[in-house]
């Protein structure tokens, strides 16, 4: 028999609004509903032979955005680790690609401060932005997509 699954709840280290760690972290949905400044990785993934850039659309069930087109991967820093390992993992963990950490270019970081869901979900993140060149796109059986749970 077949284990259920257990929703591991995701906590975050709570920033000041100019980016430095409080000491405090909170459960991911507190911080959007406090509006909490916290921290996530982006990770775009370019292929420069043919100019493509990858995206991937976003499941109906998410809280944010839901159904809409997305950057490459994406995801929240958890509490206590940094944005140096957060990028391979997402990328890992969202599409099954595994590349190399010299792969991942930091070419920005920034900060969105926006309100959604009628105020439901506040969204104050600073976004580490990570390029990925390829000479050619990733084939499309290197992919394995991540089952989505409810968010």
């Amino acid at each position: 028999m077949a284990e259920p699954y257990i929703e591991q709840v995701e906590y975050l280290d709570v920033l000041t609004k100019t980016g430095k760690k409080t000491g405090v972290s909170k459960p991911r949905g507190d911080v959007h509903r406090d509006g909490d400044y916290h921290k996530a990785v982006h990770v775009w993934i370019f292929a420069e032979f043919t100019q493509e850039l990858l995206l991937q659309k976003r499941a109906d069930c998410k809280d944010s955005w839901p159904g809409l087109w997305d950057i490459s991967s994406a995801g929240h820093i958890s509490a206590g680790n940094s944005s140096l390992i957060k990028p391979q993992r997402e990328l890992q963990e969202e599409l099954g690609v595994i590349l190399p950490k010299d792969a991942f270019e930091l070419i920005f970081v920034f900060l969105e401060e926006c309100v959604t869901n009628n105020g439901k979900f506040i969204n104050n993140e600073y976004s580490d932005v990570y390029l990925v060149t390829t000479l050619e796109p990733i084939p499309r059986e290197a992919f394995t997509l991540q089952v989505q749970r409810e968010q």
